[in-house]
C-alpha cells in the first residue's frame, strides 16, 4: 500500500473499501451525505488499519482563523499575572501556524467598573473561545451567562465561580488553600489567640473571588481548630505604601501582642517590608504566589511561608483548552486543579529553578 511520509493517504482507504475519495473525505470529517453501506465499508477498513488521523496536519489545512480573546488584570513585570500571561505566549508560540488570533485585554484589579467596561466590549469582537480570571465574581457570572447564551466557549483561570460551568478550569482548589494556610500558621498551636489578616481594598465589589474562596477555607479550619482565635481583618491600598503605614501602624499599636499574619494574595511583600523596616521580630506571615519581591522575603525570614500554584502553567493550559476544543475537536477536562505547593526558605531555590512548562 502506498504511503506518504508512514501516512495512510484517503486515496488508499478509498481503494481498499471500495469507494470514492470524497465519501473517504465525508466519512472522516463526519459531513456531507454518505449512504450507511459506504459508511460501514470505510469504518471497516479504518478498524483494519487502525487508522488515526492526523488532527494536526487537518488543523493546518483548515481555512478558519480562530480569534481567541484572553481577559486579566492589570499587571507589573514579574507580577503574578504577568507570569500567567506567560503561559499564554507562550501557547500562541505553538499556535502560530494554526491561523489563530489571541488578544489579551487589561482591566484595574481594584476598580469593578473597569473590569465590567472590557467585558462589555468583549462581545462585539466576536470571539471564538474566551479566557478569562473571574476576579469579581458577581460580574463574572454575569458575563459568563451572556458568554452561554452566544455559544462562545470559556475557560477560568486562577479562581471558579460557583453555579457557572466553563469549559475548563485551571487554577488551585482555592477553600483547600486557605484550609492549608490556617493549618500552616496555626496548626495545633491553641494559645494563637489573634491573626491579623490583610486584604486589599476594592472599589465596587467587596474582594476578589479567589479570596473569597481562601479566606472561607481559612475560617473553616480556625473554626474548628481553634475556635477562640480572634480574626482581625486590615484593608490596604495596595498602590500606596505611605498610607498603609499609618493603617498598620495604628493597628499595631491597638494590637501590640499580635505576631502572626496572613495575606490571600501575591501583595505579601508589602506587608513583610513594613515589618521589617518597623522592626518588628517573630512575626509569621503567610501569603501566596511566587512572585520575585516574595521570594525575596522568603528568603531574608520576612515570610515564613508562601503557596504557590504555578500561574504560568495555568495561563498556557488554559488556552490550549480552547485550541483542543474548537481547532482540534477533542474533549476537555473541565476541572484542573494546580498543584498546592508549600515553600519555605529551606525549599525556594529548588523550586524556582525547577522547569515549569
Amino acid at each position: 500500500m502506498a504511503e506518504v511520509n508512514g501516512k495512510i493517504r484517503i486515496k488508499d482507504i478509498a481503494e481498499l473499501a471500495g469507494v470514492s475519495k470524497g465519501t473517504v473525505d465525508r466519512v472522516l470529517h463526519n459531513r456531507g451525505e454518505v449512504s450507511r453501506a459506504s459508511r460501514e465499508k470505510v469504518e471497516k477498513v479504518l478498524e483494519e488499519i487502525n487508522y488515526h488521523p492526523n488532527i494536526h496536519a487537518s488543523a493546518l489545512a483548515s481555512k478558519k482563523r480562530y480569534n481567541f480573546h484572553c481577559i486579566l488584570p492589570d499587571h507589573e513585570t514579574a507580577d503574578y499575572w504577568a507570569y500567567l500571561e506567560m503561559g499564554i505566549e507562550k501557547q500562541v508560540e505553538e499556535l502560530l501556524d494554526l491561523n489563530v488570533n489571541v488578544v489579551i485585554h487589561y482591566y484595574n484589579q481594584y476598580d469593578v467598573d473597569s473590569c465590567r467596561q472590557v467585558y462589555a466590549s468583549i462581545p462585539d469582537l466576536k470571539p471564538d473561545g474566551v479566557l478569562m480570571s473571574p476576579l469579581f465574581k458577581d460580574s463574572s457570572n454575569a458575563f459568563a451567562a451572556k458568554l452561554k447564551e452566544l455559544n462562545i466557549p470559556f475557560v477560568f483561570v486562577d479562581s471558579q465561580v460557583e453555579g457557572v460551568e466553563p469549559l475548563a478550569y485551571f487554577g488551585m482548589h482555592s477553600y483547600q488553600s486557605g484550609h492549608l494556610a490556617a493549618k500552616l500558621l496555626v496548626g495545633d498551636q491553641y494559645d494563637i489567640k489573634d491573626i491579623v489578616m490583610f486584604h486589599a481594598k476594592r472599589k465596587g465589589e467587596t474582594g476578589a473571588n479567589q479570596t473569597i474562596q481562601r479566606k472561607a477555607g481559612f475560617m473553616a479550619y480556625i473554626k474548628e481548630n481553634n475556635p477562640d482565635c480572634r480574626i482581625h481583618s486590615v484593608g490596604l491600598y495596595w498602590n500606596d505604601r505611605d498610607k498603609n503605614d499609618i493603617i498598620m501602624d495604628q493597628f499595631f499599636r491597638e494590637n501590640p501582642g499580635i505576631k502572626n499574619s496572613v495575606i490571600f494574595n501575591s501583595r505579601v511583600y508589602m506587608v513583610a517590608d513594613y515589618f521589617k523596616k518597623s522592626a518588628m521580630k517573630d512575626m509569621t506571615v503567610l501569603g501566596y504566589d511566587l512572585v520575585d519581591r516574595n521570594v525575596k522575603c522568603l528568603k531574608n525570614g520576612a515570610v515564613s511561608y508562601l503557596i504557590a500554584q504555578r500561574p504560568e502553567i495555568q495561563g498556557y493550559r488554559a488556552l490550549k483548552a480552547l485550541a483542543q476544543h474548537l481547532i482540534y475537536k477533542q474533549e476537555v477536562k473541565p476541572v484542573n486543579y494546580m498543584p498546592i505547593d508549600i515553600l519555605t526558605a529551606e525549599n525556594i531555590d529548588f523550586y524556582v529553578n525547577f522547569p515549569s512548562i
